[in-house]
C-alpha cells in the first residue's frame, strides 16, 4: 500500500477550476508505480521479462469536485488477484475529507507479442490485500450503441508511454474532447467508467461516437479504423458546477 500527495495544478483543471479527469489519472498511474517499485516490481525488471501490465477497465466516483490548489492525497493497493485479472484500488482524500474511490483491473502480457500472462507464470508473487473496501461498479454495457458519429482522433507521438501504445490516461482527454457541449464552464466529471477493448499505437485512426444519456450521464465510444476493432467504450457523470 503507497499513499502520495500532489497539488492540483493550474494547468490539471478545466475553465472552472475543477481537476480534469487526464490528470488525476496521471497521478494514480504514478502511485501505482511508485507502489510497484516498492515491492520490487519495477518496469525496467518487468521488461527484462518481456512483460507488461495493462489496463483492462477502470471507474472513478468522487464525493465532490477536486479543485485547482487543494492537497489530494491517493493511497493505491493491489487488492486481489481473480484469475488473470488484477483488482488495484485508490482511495482519494483532500486533507481528512473523502472525496473519492477508484477501481481499476489490469492483466499481464508480453511485451512483444501481446499475449496473455497468468500471474503463476510471473516469478514474483503479488501481494494482495483483500480489504473488504469501496468499489467502483463497471457495467458490461454502456448504453452507447446509438451514439452519433463524434470526429476522428489520430494517435500522436505525444500520446504514447513506455509501452509504446496510447496512454490510459489521454483516452480521458480524448473522451472529454468529443462529448457533446462539454466546454469544462459550466460542468464538470463527477464520476466515469471506461473499458478497454483493443490497445491503440501510433497512427491509428479512432472513429469516436458520442450522447448524452438520461440526466447526468453521457457517453463516447471510439473505433479503431486500423485495425477493424472496437478501440474502448466509456460512460460520464457530467454534473453542474
Amino acid at each position: 500500500m503507497t499513499e502520495s500527495t500532489v497539488k492540483i495544478t493550474s494547468f490539471d483543471v478545466f475553465p472552472n477550476g475543477t481537476a480534469k479527469p487526464a490528470a488525476l489519472l496521471r497521478y494514480m498511474q504514478q502511485v501505482a508505480r511508485e507502489d510497484c517499485d516498492k515491492n520490487g516490481c519495477t518496469y525496467a525488471f518487468m521488461r527484462s521479462l518481456n512483460t507488461v501490465f495493462v489496463l483492462t477497465r477502470l471507474g472513478l466516483d468522487l464525493l465532490r469536485p477536486i479543485r485547482s490548489g487543494e492537497t489530494l492525497t491517493i493511497r493505491t493497493y493491489n487488492n486481489r488477484i481473480t484469475g488473470i485479472i488484477f483488482d488495484r484500488e485508490y482511495d482519494l482524500f483532500v486533507g481528512d475529507e473523502e472525496v473519492g474511490h477508484a477501481s481499476t483491473f489490469w492483466v499481464l502480457i508480453r511485451y512483444d507479442t501481446r499475449a496473455l500472462v497468468r500471474p503463476a507464470e510471473f516469478p514474483v508473487d503479488f501481494y494482495s490485500h483483500e480489504i473488504d473496501c469501496k468499489t467502483v461498479e463497471i457495467p458490461r454495457r454502456f448504453g452507447n450503441e446509438d451514439a452519433a458519429p463524434a470526429g476522428e482522433r489520430i494517435v500522436r507521438v505525444s500520446d504514447l508511454d513506455e509501452n509504446n501504445h496510447l496512454n490510459n490516461c489521454v483516452y480521458a482527454d480524448i473522451a472529454l474532447d468529443a462529448l457533446p457541449d462539454f466546454n469544462g464552464l459550466d460542468e464538470t466529471v463527477l464520476g466515469f467508467r471506461i473499458a478497454f477493448s483493443n490497445e491503440a499505437r501510433l497512427g491509428d485512426a479512432l472513429s469516436l461516437s458520442a450522447k448524452r444519456q438520461d440526466g447526468a450521464l453521457a457517453g463516447v465510444a471510439a473505433f479503431n479504423q486500423n485495425t477493424q476493432k472496437p478501440c474502448f467504450d466509456s460512460l460520464w457523470r457530467v454534473e453542474k458546477v
